[in-house]
């Protein structure tokens, strides 16, 4: 039964980040009326940026937080303005938004690959990590 309970638990953890990936596109999807494949890139790079403030710099995490979330900021209005102001200026059709935002995506999946490399990096441990027990099921 504890093995059952702990699937659940973790299927709702897994499937909670799930939902909030498809929060964001649908939110994006209302908003410029096309599926920004971009929207990937853009959170990658963030949190790129977030291990960069921390690690390399020393910065606090709550500090690294916000710079993060500032230069996410810039990156997407940079996206923006680069591959879609020009279409949204031609009254261009739906496909050549999707097909730039694949464009756009790809590259700044590459452009990470070709300058940080393809290891994958991991965040120091910023808070204390305790699991959380209730009745034999834990949650981390």
């Amino acid at each position: 039964m504890n093995q059952i309970l702990q699937q659940l638990i973790n299927g709702l953890s897994i499937g909670s980040v799930y939902a909030l990936m498809a929060v964001g596109y649908s939110l994006v999807y209302s908003i410029m009326n096309f599926s920004n494949f971009a929207h990937g890139g853009v959170i990658m790079l963030g949190a790129y940026f977030g291990f960069f403030f921390v690690t390399l710099y020393g910065m606090p995490f709550w500090v690294a937080f916000f710079g993060a979330g500032i230069c996410s900021m810039l990156v997407a209005v940079l996206v923006e303005r680069v591959a879609y102001k020009p279409l949204r200026a031609r009254n261009a059709p739906f496909l050549y938004f999707m097909i730039s935002a694949m464009g756009a995506s790809m590259f700044m999946e590459n452009f990470v690959i070709a300058t940080i490399g393809p290891t994958f990096r991991t965040y120091p441990q910023i808070f204390p990590s305790q699991p959380f027990n209730l009745g034999g099921i834990y949650e981390v």
